[in-house]
C-alpha cells in the first residue's frame, strides 16, 4: 500500500499549513464583512408613535388636550383652557 505524505518534504508540510491558514483567513474575512453588511440593512421594529389633539367641553368651559401615545400607551399629555372671546389658547387661569 502507497503512503500519501512519504515524499513530503517539511517544505511541502508548511506550504500546505500556509495555505489552509490563508484560505481560513480569507473565509472569516469574508464572514465578517457578510455579517457587517447584513446587520447594516436590518432596521429594528420602532414603535408607533401617535400625537392627537381634541377638545373637551365640560359644561361652557373649553380645553384643548395634547396627548402623545407610543404604542397605544399615554406617555404625555397637555390640557389648556380656551379663552371664548378669542377662541386662543390661555396661558395662565384667569384670576
Amino acid at each position: 500500500m502507497r503512503k500519501p505524505f512519504k515524499d513530503w518534504t517539511l517544505e511541502n508540510f508548511v506550504g500546505l499549513a500556509m495555505l489552509a491558514t490563508v484560505i481560513l483567513l480569507v473565509v472569516s474575512g469574508l464572514t465578517a464583512i457578510c455579517f457587517v453588511c447584513w446587520a447594516s440593512v436590518q432596521t429594528p421594529v420602532q414603535p408607533e408613535q401617535t400625537i392627537s389633539q381634541r377638545i373637551e367641553t365640560t359644561g361652557d368651559v373649553k380645553r384643548l388636550c395634547i396627548e402623545a401615545k407610543t404604542d397605544g400607551r399615554i406617555d404625555a399629555m397637555s390640557c389648556q383652557l380656551i379663552d371664548p372671546m378669542t377662541e386662543g389658547t390661555l396661558t395662565k387661569a384667569p384670576s
